[in-house]
């Protein structure tokens, strides 16, 4: 099977630029450098959706989903790009239409996304949960039950929301203490949640599992990215950075059988602190992308609140094996041709094939609050053959057809995916 959609013929080719990879095997060692093809798409068709940050997005085959996030206004439309066609569309959208909302939760299971929580005006944050079956654009409102013993989350913005078989895993955030809006007491949270789903439709409830070790500190804007070795039959939850007053790079593990968490001693050079950055895993690798760092020369031990940052470009994974960091674009490479996205946070990330998406987000390069920029361009990254022998393995290329035998049983979603 094809490892990633190409381009159409016909279809103008996107921008191509080469970029040097730095592969840091710790600090002050580098290995021979290798190229990172980046494409920015500059010819597509059919309503491009307005700049913003803090949207999500997931795939679907080769189409690219994304819904909500903010600028001048919290967006409130379902936009769908076709990675093959280079064509943006907005689908014809029915049943209980969610509010717009920022910072939320946003994962897919097959044919059906789910959305939980956000920001869905100034100070005021959301907790509910709606489903959406993509083979139909149909939207439903779904009330899990409560947990047995406790609450069920609080209305929460900045969460992870992370999918794993019938079972999605929630992970700290940001409430709002303040029952007015207009006065925003914000508490970081460090709560952990299990939600069980229904098959192919509706879901079971909340519950709270008991975890072991130590818990992450409380936390907003981070990542967290689920993975199973192919060797090892235990599912771990990987959370890295985020925001508690100031900016964290700390990585922790949950292993989701044993509910015990901690934290893994990696080797090579740990990105610089972030927050509103992107995680993607590709075969055996989490990619992180952009996000707020640290003011370059602040010194972060007599800094806590972090009030000085700017954007980033810098680009890292994480081999989730063998636990070293490798540096593909440092924070301090320039890009004086625009060979690369530039730097941004608060932007989305999707992984179709091998290849990596980026749409949008906010630049905040060395500029206040109130000055910055949303970025408009979509660009992606193959991250190479070294990920194929992944995308032959017999249960993705199971699920692949599961997901596709059910899209193509609906008319409306071949008319957008062919």
């Amino acid at each position: 099977m094809e490892a990633g959609p190409t381009s159409p013929p016909g279809a103008a080719a996107p921008e191509q630029a080469r970029c040097i990879v730095d592969r840091g095997a710790g600090v002050g060692k580098m290995a021979a450098p290798s190229l990172l093809n980046w494409r920015r798409v500059s010819s597509f068709t059919g309503p491009v959706p307005r700049a913003r940050h803090g949207h999500r997005a997931v795939a679907i085959r080769e189409l690219m989903i994304i819904f909500g996030g903010g600028n001048e206004g919290i967006a409130d439309e379902l936009h769908v790009y076709n990675t093959v066609t280079n064509q943006w569309f907005l689908p014809a959208v029915r049943g209980d239409i969610p509010p717009g909302c920022a910072a939320h939760g946003f994962v897919c299971d097959g044919t059906r996304i789910l959305v939980f929580g956000g920001m869905v005006e100034y100070g005021r944050y959301s907790n509910e949960l709606y489903e959406l079956q993509a083979s139909r654009w149909l939207w439903k409102k779904v009330k899990p039950y409560p947990p047995s013993s406790g609450l069920p989350p609080c209305p929460r913005l900045g969460h992870s929301f992370s999918l794993y078989g019938n079972k999605c895993y929630l992970f700290g955030g940001l409430a709002n203490e303040s029952e007015d809006s207009n006065n925003n007491v914000p508490r970081y949270l460090n709560d952990f949640y299990e939600l069980e789903l229904q098959h192919g439709s509706g879901v079971v409830g909340w519950s709270i599992p008991v975890t072991k070790g130590i818990v992450p500190s409380p936390r907003e804007s981070h990542t967290a990215v689920i993975y199973c070795r192919r060797d090892s039959g235990s599912p771990k939850m990987y959370v890295f950075g985020g925001m508690c007053g100031a900016r964290l790079d700390d990585l922790w593990q949950l292993d989701l059988e044993t509910m015990s968490w901690s934290k893994p001693e990696t080797k090579g050079t740990v990105p610089l602190p972030r927050s509103l950055h992107t995680a993607s895993v590709i075969g055996n690798k989490m990619y992180i992308f952009g996000g707020w760092v640290p003011h370059k020369g602040e010194n972060i031990e007599t800094s806590p609140h972090d009030c000085e940052w700017r954007c980033t470009s810098s680009f890292s994974y994480l081999n989730l094996d063998t636990a070293e960091w490798t540096t593909l674009v440092s924070d301090s490479q320039e890009d004086k041709k625009n060979a690369r996205p530039r730097p941004r946070a608060g932007h989305c990330a999707v992984a179709i094939g091998t290849r990596l998406y980026f749409w949008s987000g906010r630049d905040g390069y060395k500029k206040a609050l109130n000055s910055q920029v949303c970025c408009k361009d979509l660009w992606y990254l193959d991250t190479g053959l070294e990920n194929h022998r992944y995308f032959k393995c017999k249960g993705y290329q199971q699920r692949m057809k599961r997901d596709m035998d059910q899209l193509h049983k609906f008319d409306g979603f071949k008319m957008y995916s062919n």
